[in-house]
């Protein structure tokens, strides 16, 4: 495996960059047009969205900052909706990944609304970014709803504190009931216990003990953005949230939902919007509204695509992330794990027609002994997820996905067991 590489993260398209900084490199020198003339030079690298907003790709990849959809709208419904935030008087958010700000706006608009004794609610926010570029950028480009111009203003003095600006050109102001913390940091170095990352306190996790209503994961996809979605990652937040907080994320990916499970939260489905749904995480299980499919549950129980992703010392580059993981998953495929190939795990307990299909997921479930779908061990395995007993052994039922997850998987480990014994014995 690689070792000691850099650390890289990925970022919007270098060429976008390069254009932020000599706008403000420009501007310090005394050209305060610079924010306007560097829309101009942008135009050719933004995608304009359905709702307006821009979004732009990032680096050395087609994947976008938001769905073509539009930020805005993808942020009320995939992560303010569902965090059930709009009744509560005073609420805590961590925006991890904040990009341009069209979440934290977002967050403003939709829950900065009189409750129902006429007061205005207390809203914090937390915005975490690595790059001081992408933050500049959502100064120059235009504001798609007006609490973005509250964000400008934030994102500016934090800006202008650090020396990266030498003016302030952002006339709004932030409302009293509303406090908003621009951290300009390696979001790892939140729950490590001695970050030295810029904007951040070296006892952050202590300090913000069970505080946060909602985090916010709104890194790039788990194959761009790695360390934002190992267990060890994920594991950190936890002490954050509030015993009724709840973590929100476009991504389905099977190694994150694994590592959510494995680091103690239950999961749901998030609302599909754009992309194809999302991933809502909680200690608490009443918050969860929607499991996951029971398709996505084997697999991620009981395949290699839940391997997850390890960062463990929280400051690995992205490169020594997937190459940790991927030898993981060569060294337990097909002993400890099934072959993601052709997701094996969803035809246990089915009917398959004699075909291509039907060969191949055999062969996948025969390297930890199963020849059978409808064997006793396949629906040994796969019983946790039915409501009567299947396997013969009067099991109770299951109401969730985490806890069918680890049961599952506690099984596929008793079976691989048996059947590595069971070839040593022969040999």
């Amino acid at each position: 495996m690689t070792t000691n590489e850099p650390y890289e993260p990925k970022v919007i398209e270098s060429n976008v960059l390069e254009i932020v900084e000599n706008c403000f490199i420009s501007e310090n020198n005394g050209n305060l047009n610079a924010r306007a003339e560097a829309m101009k030079d942008l135009e050719s690298f933004l995608v304009e969205t359905n709702e307006g907003s821009y979004t732009i790709k990032c680096q050395d990849s087609e994947e976008t900052m938001h769905t073509y959809h539009g930020g805005i709208n993808e942020s009320i419904e995939k992560y303010v909706k569902p965090s059930h935030l709009n009744e509560k008087r005073e609420m805590k958010i961590l925006d991890v990944c904040s990009g341009v700000g069209y979440t934290a706006a977002t967050c403003i608009e939709q829950l900065n609304q009189p409750r129902e004794d006429g007061g205005l609610p207390l809203l914090n926010i937390e915005m975490v970014e690595i790059s001081a570029l992408t933050l500049a950028t959502g100064l120059i480009l235009p504001s798609p709803i007006k609490s973005h111009m509250i964000i400008k203003k934030a994102i500016e003095d934090q800006l202008y504190s650090e020396g990266f600006l030498t003016n302030r050109l952002v006339n709004t102001k932030i409302p009293e009931n509303i406090n908003i913390s621009v951290n300009i940091t390696d979001a790892r170095n939140l729950v490590k216990n001695d970050p030295n990352g810029n904007g951040t306190s070296k006892n952050f996790v202590k300090d913000n003990a069970h505080q946060f209503d909602a985090i916010f994961l709104l890194a790039f996809s788990p194959f761009e953005s790695p360390e934002l979605y190992s267990l060890e990652f994920l594991s950190g937040l936890k002490p954050l949230l509030k015993p009724d907080g709840m973590i929100s994320s476009f991504s389905k990916s099977h190694t994150m939902r694994y590592s959510l499970v494995k680091a103690g939260y239950h999961i749901g489905e998030g609302p599909e919007f754009g992309r194809s749904g999302g991933t809502i995480a909680s200690t608490a299980l009443e918050l969860i509204e929607k499991p996951i499919s029971i398709d996505d549950e084997r697999v991620v129980a009981l395949s290699d695509a839940g391997v997850p992703l390890r960062d463990l010392t929280l400051g690995d580059s992205s490169l020594e992330i997937l190459e940790r993981r991927d030898e993981e998953r060569e060294n337990v495929r097909g002993k400890f794990k099934f072959p993601s190939t052709v997701r094996c795990p969803v035809f246990l307990g089915k009917d398959l027609k004699e075909s291509r299909l039907k060969r191949r997921v055999l062969n996948g479930l025969k390297t930890i002994g199963i020849d059978n779908l409808h064997s006793q061990k396949s629906m040994y395995l796969i019983c946790p997820q039915y409501q009567d007993c299947v396997c013969g052994n009067s099991c109770k039922p299951i109401d969730n996905s985490r806890d069918r997850i680890i049961e599952m998987e506690k099984r596929l480990n008793i079976l691989a067991v048996n059947q590595l014994s069971s070839k040593k014995n022969l040999n």
